[in-house]
């Protein structure tokens, strides 16, 4: 398949899940075409040509989407605030060249993967928290820029890389107590000791690699007892 989504889509009323990944579809996303989909609960355009912002009316017309990919495309602009809703699950918007901050609202979502874009400020207050859903994000290959050192994370957070930002200040002590599978915040402006105990020494050096002045295990040790 190539070239834009046809206009027969729009007749495709009944359609619960859309996948469509790895084709040569060009063109804007398809909102408009898909509108009468209402009961829409899986939408996945991607490593194709889509271009252009993501449409703001994508959410509104689809109360039931749970899931939405649109990975490996070429879209521009900002993420629509109320993209995600109650019901959401899976966000995935990797390896495209979006920009602005991250909107606010992330209802129940489960997995949030925004890597490899341009996208900037402080996604801290809304994304992470002790009462936040996610179980996976993957926010690497961004310009993000906050003070990690007072962010708390959910326990229940399996999945975070947050390498290749601007991200300051220290490692946070509350990923002590979240028994992480991957954490990835290396290539970042982070500085002092990394905490120590419980769940830490899960993570190898890699992990904090090419920061600004990280040190403790499984860092060679700090000179001065942690900055």
């Amino acid at each position: 398949m190539s070239g834009p989504i046809p206009p027969s889509f729009a007749n495709l009323s009944l359609l619960e899940d859309l996948d469509i990944t790895g084709t040569s579809i060009s063109g804007p996303v398809p909102a408009s075409y898909l509108a009468g989909a209402t009961n829409l609960r899986t939408l996945v355009i991607a490593d194709s040509r889509l271009a252009g912002p993501i449409p703001p009316s994508l959410a509104g017309d689809h109360p039931n989407l749970r899931y939405l990919d649109l990975s490996g495309n070429f879209l521009t602009g900002a993420i629509p605030p109320g993209l995600v809703h109650g019901s959401f699950r899976f966000l995935i918007l990797s390896h495209n060249q979006l920009t602005g901050e991250i909107p606010r609202c992330y209802g129940d979502v489960d997995t949030v993967d925004l890597s490899h874009n341009r996208l900037t400020g402080d996604p801290s207050p809304h994304l992470f928290g002790i009462a936040a859903p996610a179980a996976k994000i993957d926010l690497s290959w961004n310009e993000l820029a906050f003070d990690m050192t007072g962010v708390r994370f959910p326990h229940h957070l399996r999945y975070l890389d947050l390498s290749h930002n601007r991200i300051t200040g220290k490692v946070a002590k509350s990923l002590m107590d979240v028994r992480l599978e991957h954490l990835n915040v290396s290539d970042n402006e982070l500085c002092g000791e990394i905490p120590a105990g419980r769940f830490m020494a899960a993570h190898g050096a890699d992990c904090y690699a090419r920061n600004r002045c990280l040190c403790g295990a499984p860092l060679p040790p700090c000179c001065d007892g942690g900055l």
